[in-house]
């Protein structure tokens, strides 16, 4: 493979088509005059062309380093392989060179030919166009120059060198992770019988270690963050919150709740009025100057037993108020002077009630969940208590917060999630930043 690849680097064009486009790029396709030279790098995208000295051969350099890697076929630039696994990839890159690997040729479409459809974006190629070819795909499958690109990265296919499969061309790096998968920590194909896998990500079992003190974690638990496994200590030392009552860290398997970049140990003792240390839990509550409050008279110093403000937030209310609940309930929400906020959605006055919330579990088995919510207002919630993580898993924890502006006293609704902390589900595992009217759901 190395040979091949630097028998393809810096190919000028032959002695009989000489001219200044030899001197002008770093690399051309080989037998095109000067015309057709231009005519092809004139389909290509101006940062992309191999200038001599230019951002163009930079990334020439950039992608034959990428899509080629050395490590894929030659074990000498591997890292502690044994015999059999230095056997095993030479026959590996054998079999890869003698089914797969290809060069397009670059040529003009034949004038006197109807024209044929290009292979990545379906348009037509005229007579007299220039088009790649690219003979592992059949006689006359063709593409615009600009589409000669890897089906599953999508970049240009570096000096036209392609890897080809069941209908599609690939560069050399993705073609090879379809066949085997590559360990995240040292970029090598694996090998081995055996390997981990976590997030639809694969490691080497003595590469799967924490991304900070370097422990080994096959078969223990670990919180995966931006695609990095971490140990659970080295995660919580990093990474958690400090409640804002108590002072003290917020561990990974206890409940969290979160306001306005605020945190709070999901527990009565700390998410409670700032005043009179009524439990907030399932209530609504008031946030005023970073602290939260049961009522406006709390918030105010006051006695909330001897006031009678209309807008306390857990103030009983008289028989007489009853049939106004009632109109609440077919009403849009109203705003209440204070901003009481509540546990659940964030809904814009006016808007109707979206369908019934049903939590959708994470779909991977790498860990147990703990969901501290608060309810809609008047409910009652609490962590639910999951443990016994399986010993071979990451560990989540779903934590919900939310801001209602206006008084959110009827129904449940729906919560408008964002995610944030990690997960074994795709695509959540970063810390995102808690929004005004959005529920946070942590998975660690």
């Amino acid at each position: 493979m190395m040979k091949l690849v630097s028998d393809f680097q810096r190919h000028s064009i032959s002695d009989d088509d000489s001219g200044c486009a030899s001197e002008e790029y770093a690399w051309v396709p080989p037998g095109l005059k000067p015309e057709q030279v231009y005519q092809y790098f004139s389909c290509i995208p101006e940062d992309k062309v191999p200038y001599v000295n230019s951002p163009g051969e930079r990334y020439r350099i950039k992608q034959l380093l990428h899509q080629l890697p050395a490590h894929d076929s030659e074990p000498q630039y591997c890292n502690s392989l044994d015999d059999e696994e230095k056997k095993e990839l030479r026959l590996f890159s054998q079999q890869r060179k003698r089914e797969n690997l290809g060069r397009g040729i670059v040529r003009l479409f034949p004038v006197t030919m109807t024209g044929a459809i290009c292979q990545q974006c379906g348009r037509q190629i005229c007579g007299g166009d220039i088009a790649v070819f690219a003979s592992r795909a059949g006689h006359g499958s063709c593409w615009h120059p600009q589409c000669f690109q890897c089906a599953t990265c999508s970049e240009l296919l570096v000096d036209l060198i392609y890897f080809y499969q069941e209908g599609h061309i690939y560069c050399g790096r993705h073609h090879a992770e379809r066949i085997k998968p590559r360990c995240q920590a040292c970029d090598e194909i694996i090998l081995a019988d055996e390997c981990t896998e976590a997030e639809s990500r694969h490691w080497h079992m003595r590469h799967f270690c924490c991304f900070e003190c370097e422990t080994a974690l096959g078969g223990q638990r670990y919180i995966m963050r931006e695609s990095r496994p971490y140990c659970c200590t080295c995660y919580e030392s990093l990474y958690a919150e400090y409640c804002d009552t108590c002072g003290e860290h917020i561990g990974i398997d206890q409940g969290q709740m979160t306001y306005e970049g605020q945190h709070w140990h999901a527990s009565e003792a700390c998410f409670c009025c700032a005043h009179c240390r009524l439990p907030l839990l399932g209530r609504p509550f008031l946030p005023r100057g970073g602290l939260i409050f049961c009522s406006r008279p709390c918030s105010l110093g006051e006695d909330p037993d001897n006031s009678d403000s209309c807008d306390s937030a857990l103030q009983s209310k008289p028989a007489s108020h009853k049939h106004t609940q009632q109109q609440h309930r077919r009403s849009p929400l109203r705003p209440l002077e204070g901003s009481v906020h509540t546990s659940l959605s964030h809904l814009q006055n006016g808007g109707p009630p979206p369908p019934p919330y049903r939590e959708r579990r994470p779909q991977s088995s790498h860990s147990p969940s703990q969901l501290t919510s608060l309810a809609n207002g008047w409910g009652t919630s609490s962590p639910a208590d999951q443990s016994n993580a399986d010993n071979h898993s990451g560990h989540s924890r779903l934590e919900y917060t939310v801001e209602l502006n206006g008084y959110a006293e009827f129904g449940p609704f729906p919560p408008s999630c964002t995610s944030r902390g990690t997960s074994t589900a795709k695509d959540s595992g970063r810390l995102g930043e808690n929004s005004s009217g959005k529920v946070l759901i942590d998975e660690l």
